[in-house]
Formats: structure tokens, sequence, C-alpha cells
């Protein structure tokens, strides 16, 4: 009788590149630490840097796969030999196709809305929030707003013709990253919307904090210090001048505070920072009063609000996306209506009128990220999914029922 072997996992793509930015890297390298932590071998796979032509080039192309691409990774594949692969964001499905080619189980794993919405957002700046691709709609709004932040494309916006070409993704995406044996998204939001739109096989597991590094610590005495823990976006979709709104009005009514701009440099009214590492930004929770995360766009999951609630802070967060899934309203945070500026500031004055109650949600935060939102409990929902697609002679550590 042959003895299982034990599981080896490969996690392939741009976000395996080192320095790849947003927190898709945040969330594998905790999977990854889970995961060995099992017993499982875990292989780290980067794909390789785009040149801008091949951006360029890949960005009017309507299909996902590229096929000297497909070829690379299946060389790569088999060369590594592992039993399932993990493919996060690349430039398009070329490791989910090449991986069905081999014969191997992969599984997506999709932080943002890139496979359903062509500049990866589903909001319209100035305009507000958007139910799906259509085409007029999707090539007006790439005529006028920065393509997505995860192309690299150094141009601020798209002339019809290429906004067309980028659109038509929507046709040719879904039979390659359908072929995956399981899409997973951060929230279960995001995954009904998946399935809506015809991915039968997304699934939600929530994503995770090292809730050993964010721990909580005693509410700050003095000065009372707000953050926007929003690293490197200032847009209009993650809230940033709604913030800022709401700070002027708090600042008119309680001088005394201090709010704080991460990746920022800093003005009359909002402290910044320089880019700060993860220890860094634990660090800095330490100081903090409250966050406020006052996203307008529908938010996938929100990691930064449960690096906050990890770290027994209260969190103000408009109630958008798959927020209202991490954030219990009145228990581990305070949820504002989408867009509420006023509603926004009022909610961050209670606060700061009552420390008893500050400290009380703060607390919440903590049991909630405990139960819900450690990397072990991700690891586990990731070690039943693939259980459910990794062949049998494999063995795959049992992850804890929940």
């Amino acid at each position: 009788m042959s003895v299982p072997r034990p599981l080896r996992v490969l996690f392939a793509g741009a976000t395996m590149i080192p320095g790849w930015g947003g927190g898709e890297p945040v969330v594998a390298d905790l999977l990854r630490k889970g995961l060995q932590e099992r017993g499982v071998e875990v292989v780290y796979e980067a794909s390789s840097r785009r040149t801008v032509p091949e951006l360029a080039a890949l960005a009017i192309t309507p299909f996902d796969a590229e096929a000297t691409r497909v070829q690379e990774y299946r060389r790569r594949l088999r060369t590594i030999r592992p039993d399932v692969v993990l493919a996060w964001y690349d430039f398009d499905c070329s490791w989910v196709v090449a991986a069905k080619k081999e014969r191997l189980p992969v599984v997506a794993c999709v932080q943002i809305w890139w496979p359903t919405c062509p500049v990866g957002t589903h909001y319209i700046e100035g305009q507000g929030l958007c139910d799906g691709p259509s085409l007029g709609k999707c090539v007006r709004h790439m005529a006028g707003a920065p393509i997505s932040p995860n192309l690299e494309l150094p141009v601020p916006n798209l002339s019809p013709p290429l906004a067309l070409a980028l659109y038509s993704k929507q046709w040719f995406r879904p039979p390659a990253l359908g072929q995956a044996d399981a899409i997973v998204v951060p929230s279960e939001f995001m995954a009904s919307f998946f399935r809506k739109v015809g991915y039968r096989r997304a699934r939600g597991i929530y994503d995770a904090v090292n809730a050993e590094l964010f721990r909580p610590t005693p509410m700050p005495d003095g000065s009372k210090l707000i953050l926007y823990p929003v690293a490197r976006s200032l847009q209009e979709r993650k809230g940033y001048p709604h913030f800022r709104a709401m700070a002027e009005a708090v600042r008119r009514e309680m001088p005394e505070v201090r709010f704080r701009v991460l990746s920022h440099a800093g003005d009359e009214l909002l402290e910044g920072t320089p880019y700060l590492t993860h220890e860094q930004l634990a660090e800095m929770f330490r100081s903090v009063y409250a966050a406020v995360v006052p996203g307008l766009w529908p938010e996938p999951f929100g990691l930064v609000s449960v690096e906050a609630m990890a770290s027994g802070r209260p969190v103000v967060a408009y109630s958008t996306g798959g927020v209202p899934e991490v954030i219990e309203d009145g228990v581990s945070g305070v949820l504002v209506e989408r867009g509420n500026v006023e509603a926004l500031t009022r909610s961050v004055l209670d606060l700061l009128r009552d420390p008893a109650r500050a400290a009380r949600i703060g607390a919440g935060g903590r049991r909630r990220v405990e139960e819900k939102f450690r990397y072990q409990t991700m690891t586990d929902a990731y070690l039943r999914l693939l259980r459910e697609v990794v062949p049998a002679r494999v063995d795959v550590p049992v992850g804890r029922a929940t």
C-alpha cells in the first residue's frame, strides 16, 4: 500500500515579484507561513516583469492568456512538479491555462475586481459605484480615468479604440480563468458577484493578519491621533477626500486632535509618513486612537481595517462591499452610510468624546480578529479547499472545522 506524499504547493504570479505592492503579497506570505507551519512544502515562482511594450501589447489584445507565456510556465511546472498551483495576480490568466494544460489542479486567488472590471475597481471617479461592465460605459470611463495601477501602464487614459480592446478581455477572460478548479476571493460579497457573472466556482475565504504582530495595547494617553491607514492611495474611491473633509470638520470642534495619512508628504492638516513596513505599521498603531477607512468603492474585503482591529483600535468605515462582513457595527467598529461625510464626522467625534466606548469597541475588534481573521484560520480554510481539488494520493493536512 502506497503512502501519500506530503503536499507541494506552488504560489505563482506577479504577486510573488519582490516589492510588489498592495495587500495581496501580505496575504500570500501569511498563507505561505501557515501552510509551512502545517508541514506543507511551498514554492514561490514569480512571473517575470513585463516591459512597457509587453504591457501595452497585453492591454490591446483581447485574449487573456499569452501563448509564449503559457509554454514558458508549462516548462516551469514540469521542473517544479507541484501538486497544486495557487495562481495569484498575474498580468493575465496564463498560469491558470498552463496548469490545466499540464493537468494540474489550480486555484485562482483573486483579491480585487480585475476579472470583472477592465480597470479593477467597479467605481467611476466622480460618479460613484459601478454595477458591472457594459461596453459604452466602460469605454467612456477608460477614456477619462487612469488605467488599473496593476497593469503599470504609464498612460493617464485610453483612447476609445484602445479602451475597446481592453474591454474585449471581458469576453475572453471567463473561459480562461473559469478553468480554475476554484476561484478564491476574500469575502462572500465578492464571491456572490463573481458567481452572478458566471464564475460559478468562486468562493469566499477571508483574508487575515498576523495577530501576534498586530497586537492590542492600552489606548494612548494625551493627544488623540486619527489614522487613515490606506498606503499609497489618495484616490477618490479609497475615500481620501472624505477623510480630509472629516478631519477639517473635527479639527474645528476639537483643535487638539491630530490626523495622519500613510505614505503622504504631510501638510498643515494631515501628518504624513514614509512608506512603512508591516512591522512599522504595527508599531504605529500603538499611538493611534482610531482608524478611519471611508472607502467609496465596493471594497473586496478591507485588510487595513482588520489590522487596526487586531491592534485593539476602533475603526470607523463606510459600509460598502465586503466591509460589513469584517466589522460588526457598534461591537467591533462603527459602520457609516457610504459617502455620508457628516455621519462619518459625527461618528469620529462620538468616539473622541467617549474614550471608554472607543476602548470597548477596540477590544471587540480584537475579539473578532481572534475569531475570524487570524492567518491560521485562513490557512485552515485553504486546506479544506485543497483537500477537494488535490488527488487523494497526496497527503493534505486537515484544516480545522469552523
